[in-house]
């Protein structure tokens, strides 16, 4: 025989049974809603290596700098610094880093960003083909139109003489091969590079560009007048030797400013003169080292007037 409920005791179950199920929702409800900032819900799986980026599944990865970013354009105040990703960086390392070690920092080169940027800089990439197994001798080497690549330790002694910082504006006269320039540009902000053979100035335009050197700015042009529109400078180097210090160079230098160059007879005794110029505008010379550079050219080897 089968007990039948009375009507009013099945509307009472289902009215619990109502109750229940309401409550158990809005306890989970609440449950989730009100997890605090640092309550972990489930662990994402963020690879085997704890210092791996991790990206979240099916996003783009995205590259800092572009291949068809625009590379060349000094009124942009982006800050702009040297991509790595040409093969001759990756090769030859070990020549680099012997010729730093004996022919560099043996010789009292001390500035660590000054020989980082020597250790990076694929000096091969800057010669032509007849003198690349030569690229790592501490010597000077042709680069044709009757000029030379200076030697590593010279371009590291006044590198480090300019005492350049990751804010610094550099002004390069004598583009050359384009490796005095890399140098500067793997330390400094931007560098402008001006050279006065044209050939050498298409040259070193592209290679530059092709080796990732956003930050270096080249025109074809003489170096006597400086680059005025971007100027002033906090520091100038001169890659050719002259008997007279230009004038808009001292002009364009800017106060607590820095300039090194070759200095004397293009054909005879040259020495490295620094120059300062203190917060005042004053002048100050000294002469650090005697040296052997190419004769600069152009509007300097005119008698002043």
């Amino acid at each position: 025989m089968i007990e039948e409920y009375p009507e009013t005791s099945r509307k009472q179950i289902f009215v619990l049974l109502f109750l229940l199920i309401l409550l158990g929702g809005l306890a989970i409800y609440f449950a989730f809603n009100t997890a605090g900032p640092n309550t972990v819900v489930a662990e994402q799986d963020k690879g085997s290596d704890v210092n791996e980026p991790y990206v979240e599944p099916n996003q783009p990865t995205t590259e800092p700098n572009k291949p068809n970013e625009k590379l060349e354009d000094p009124n942009d105040k982006k800050v702009l610094r040297p991509v790595h990703r040409h093969r001759a960086y990756t090769e030859r390392v070990e020549e680099r880093s012997r010729m730093v070690d004996w022919q560099i920092e043996a010789r009292s080169v001390k500035d660590p960003n000054v020989l980082s940027a020597m250790r990076t800089v694929p000096r091969h990439a800057f010669v032509r083909p007849t003198e690349q197994n030569y690229a790592y001798t501490d010597n000077p080497l042709p680069i044709g139109y009757d000029q030379t690549i200076s030697q590593p330790y010279i371009v590291a002694f006044m590198t480090e003489a300019l005492k350049l910082t990751r804010n610094s504006k550099v002004l390069e006269i004598g583009t050359g091969s384009g490796y005095q320039a890399a140098v500067c540009a793997e330390i400094a902000q931007e560098v402008y590079s001006i050279e006065i053979v044209e050939e050498l100035a298409k040259i070193s335009k592209k290679r530059l560009k092709e080796l990732g050197y956003r930050n270096v700015f080249t025109k074809y042009g003489d170096g006597f007048f400086g680059w005025p529109e971007h100027a002033p400078f906090d520091t100038i180097i001169g890659t050719a030797a002259a008997g007279r210090i230009p004038e808009p160079l001292i002009e364009q230098l800017t106060p607590g400013g820095r300039m090194i160059l070759p200095y004397g007879s293009p054909r005879g005794f040259q020495y490295l003169v620094l120059v300062t110029k203190d917060k005042d505008g004053k002048i100050s010379r000294k002469n650090v080292m005697p040296v052997r550079f190419v004769p600069m050219t152009g509007e300097v080897q005119k008698s002043p007037k």
